[in-house]
């Protein structure tokens, strides 16, 4: 299952034999925007390696750019003047070049400069499905499913923190599809013994882009944010589904932000205790956190829907300085309907002409507690009425992504809010692929 071309060591451009940002498969490099304005990344370092060329390379970065010196000489000019458009710039150094140097951040885009700056993705450890380098999302190809964990935290940490919680979805699906021969067993299937199907793995096509940068030190939420930003459009450009493990639930407002373009007429399904439409009429109201985040989505105009399932919050809501108002696009479906009445009412509102992303807070969830989520709530969603409902959709509409957030840091318990998660995920792969029945059949050991 690995990409052709995803091990690469080192690529090399020149003036006249430039890699000219074509994946394997045709298609043309999915970052650049040649309206954007371009600048030179500022930490870029290169030395000679005799016969006229340089090496180019970023201290972050595995990537490592052999060039002619005159694209070295374009280069440090380029840094010391203004930003110029992309247009611009691949007159002056060739098409191939300059879709080169922006598809490996060579070139950052002006207007994210500073969080693209400090690098992207940190390969996983132990990745679920295949490590795919994050510069190589270009050989993606329609309904492959890619993971990153983005951990972003937009408030103090309190009792329990969720900014690296959705790391431990990554080690419950990784657990569920490897081999118990290892990695270098070459045949087998993934088993669902609830739904009675396999798939074959040769047929996963399951990716792992690794961990969002976080330099504690340096970095803004923002910053986080907006680098998953960037991975998250170049993966639906390309037709593939992302699947983001959190961080905080601040993380939809870039999530959803990211699909903008590719959907520009999008539903959101929200599963969440909280609404996090909060509001005191304070001046915190005006910073994205994980509480006030659903505002900032369902202003967006290209999320023409918003429906919360599973909210259940009881509090005080001051009515000083703010107003109560109706949004058409945001519609309700308590946790108390969920586990009295079934999900039928959601199922039957949501619009099946649009794509559809859920994000999913586990707090949602009736076994939800410290410490595998911060904030939680009594009651909550079960498993099996959600997952029957999961099934519908998957079915029903076209979901587009999925992100689960507010896992806890703390190690989970065996059967704890990151498993869930995993499992959805799981039946999410199995939608995206061709299956087959397992129903009366059994596998033993060939004599």
């Amino acid at each position: 299952m690995q990409p052709r071309g995803a091990g690469r060591a080192r690529a090399r451009i020149g003036v006249a034999t430039a890699l000219d940002g074509r994946n394997a498969r045709g298609g043309a490099t999915v970052t650049t925007d040649y309206a954007n304005h371009y600048r030179v990344h500022p930490r870029l370092r290169w030395e000679l390696a005799g016969d006229g060329r340089v090496e180019m390379r970023l201290p972050f970065g595995s990537k490592r750019l052999r060039a002619a010196e005159s694209i070295a000489t374009l280069l440090k000019r380029a840094a010391e003047e203004p930003p110029k458009t992309g247009d611009v710039l691949a007159q002056c150094l060739g098409t191939s070049v300059f879709e080169t140097l922006v598809k490996y951040l060579f070139l950052l885009p002006e207007s994210q400069a500073d969080a693209l700056g400090g690098g992207l993705c940190i390969p996983a450890a132990r990745p679920a499905g295949c490590a795919l380098p994050v510069y190589d999302l270009d050989m993606l190809i329609e309904d492959d499913l890619v993971l990153l964990h983005v951990p972003i935290a937009t408030t103090a940490e309190g009792k329990v923190s969720v900014a690296s919680g959705g790391r431990w979805v990554r080690t419950h699906l990784a657990q569920s599809i490897e081999s118990p021969l290892g990695a270098s067993a070459r045949q087998g299937v993934l088993l669902d013994l609830d739904f009675g199907c396999q798939l074959d793995t040769a047929s996963m096509r399951l990716f792992d882009v690794g961990d969002v940068v976080h330099q504690p030190l340096q970095d803004r939420a923002s910053d986080i944010g907006e680098r998953a930003a960037y991975v998250c459009r170049t993966i639906v450009t390309r037709g593939a589904r992302p699947l983001i493990l959190g961080g905080d639930h601040a993380l939809a407002y870039y999530s959803v932000g990211a699909l903008a373009q590719r959907y520009p007429r999008l539903g959101v399904l929200q599963i969440d205790a909280h609404p996090d439409l909060y509001t005191v009429g304070a001046v915190c109201d005006e910073r994205l956190n994980h509480a006030n985040v659903m505002h900032w989505v369902r202003r967006m105009p290209h999320v023409l829907a918003l429906w919360q399932v599973g909210v259940r919050d009881f509090f005080h809501q001051p009515t000083e300085r703010v107003a109560c108002v109706h949004d058409p696009k945001v519609q309700v479906l308590s946790a108390f309907e969920a586990e009295t009445s079934g999900y039928q009412r959601l199922l039957d509102g949501m619009d099946p002409s649009l794509p559809w992303f859920v994000t999913f807070d586990v707090d949602a969830l009736a076994l939800a507690d410290y410490p595998q989520t911060a904030t939680p709530v009594l009651g909550g969603l079960s498993l099996y009425p959600l997952l029957a409902c999961f099934e519908r959709l998957f079915h029903e509409f076209h979901i587009v992504g999925m992100e689960f957030v507010e896992i806890g840091d703390a190690p989970p318990e065996a059967h704890g809010t990151a498993a869930i998660a995993a499992r959805l995920a799981s039946r999410y792969l199995f939608h995206l692929r061709k299956v087959t029945p397992t129903r009366d059949l059994l596998y033993s050991t060939i004599v």
